[in-house]
């Protein structure tokens, strides 16, 4: 939010209150907003959306902005790039990497790996295999994983699709990466077998802090023209 303020070049007005995308707006931390003032941030729960509409607060959840979320897939996608680069001992194009999701957030690092000459991309989709086909070297289901080939495991979908059976065959010196909001794998049982596993939320704020600031900046400005 520093940056943020830095790329407005001014102090937010008053009836103005502007939250990080990552941050899930609830009654608690939107309890200073008052009548008729506008809110800025990503998702709300159902508590806060009722006190917006109660109190006639202009609410923008910049997570729903085309605009927005391609710039944040694509620095979540730098982001995983200077993890990769930091956690691996192999070049990248030794490595083998698999991508769990082709939404917004893993076609962007998936188009990014394959443009910095990762060694082999395969991506794990739910969705049609055909538009993955175009950046990756293979495309398998994601289901029934089998994780002992693959040097880095990226995953993007936000729920529990991996069970303990599966993490097992993670070999013992691959990097589990997740950038969903919610982790695939069991993370502690990853980490008690030894797996350089976690969650990297935020990815954008902690790697690029000028350019995410910039990126929320930019929707600001648009919405508030």
């Amino acid at each position: 939010m520093f940056f943020l303020r830095q790329e407005l070049r001014f102090s937010p007005q008053r009836n103005t209150h502007i939250f990080a995308p990552n941050i899930l707006l609830t009654a608690k931390n939107i309890d200073d907003v008052k009548e008729g003032e506008v809110v800025i941030g990503g998702k709300a729960d159902g508590e806060a959306l009722a006190l917006f509409n109660s109190l006639d607060v202009r609410y923008f959840n910049m997570l729903e902005d085309e605009i927005f979320q391609a710039r944040n897939a694509r620095l979540t996608a730098e982001g995983t790039l200077d993890i990769i680069l930091s956690h691996s001992f192999s070049s990248l194009d030794r490595l083998k990497a698999l991508v769990i999701g082709f939404g917004r957030t893993g076609s962007a690092v998936v188009r990014l790996l394959n443009d910095v000459g990762v060694g082999h991309l395969t991506v794990a989709t739910t969705a049609s295999l055909r538009p993955a086909r175009a950046f990756a070297d293979n495309v398998i289901p994601s289901k029934g994983f089998d994780f002992s080939p693959y040097d880095i495991v990226i995953n993007t979908a936000p729920q529990q699709i991996i069970d303990d059976k599966e993490v097992l065959t993670f070999s013992p010196n691959a990097i589990y990466i997740d950038l969903a909001s919610k982790p695939a794998l069991s993370l502690n049982f990853a980490k008690y077998l030894g797996i350089d596993a976690d969650i990297y939320p935020a990815l954008p704020a902690k790697t690029a802090p000028i350019s995410a600031g910039e990126a929320i900046a930019d929707y600001v400005r648009r919405i508030l023209k």
